[in-house]
């Protein structure tokens, strides 16, 4: 079994599961960071992060979703390529300017099912995304 195994890192005094994620579009890739979020069944990137892969908010489906503070915020989904480490997968991401909670969230849909296991290991620090070979 294969395993891509990233530390936590250091945000705000805490230690958190976040991990380099790269979104590309047909001709551009824009690399940024997510925190992987075992409570999120989307993943969630800022608006902004549109402009740079030269996408429109209009080409994705208008979607609202729930935040966990139980607020409604209005999203853009897109299915678009990902690359966690050296995996590449197709994913339904969703993109707002509405997302307030300080950084991007890497949701389970599409994402954990493209892995065998999603793992935290809080004793160790580290977040490790498992495939069969």
């Amino acid at each position: 079994m294969r395993a891509l195994t990233f530390p936590y890192t250091r945000l705000g005094g805490f230690l958190l599961p976040i991990v380099p994620v790269t979104i590309l579009s047909r001709t551009l890739a824009f690399r940024t960071d997510a925190y992987v979020d075992s409570g999120a069944f989307y993943s969630i990137f800022r608006a902004e992060i549109l402009d740079s892969l030269q996408l429109r908010k209009d080409q994705g489906q208008v979607k609202m979703l729930r935040a966990a503070d139980g607020k409604l915020i209005r999203s853009h989904l897109f299915r678009l390529p990902l690359q966690i480490g050296t995996v590449k997968l197709r994913a339904l991401v969703a993109f707002s300017d509405q997302l307030n909670v300080g950084f991007n969230l890497l949701g389970r849909h599409t994402v954990f099912s493209s892995f065998d296991e999603v793992a935290f290991n809080e004793r160790a620090r580290n977040v490790v995304f498992r495939l069969a070979d």
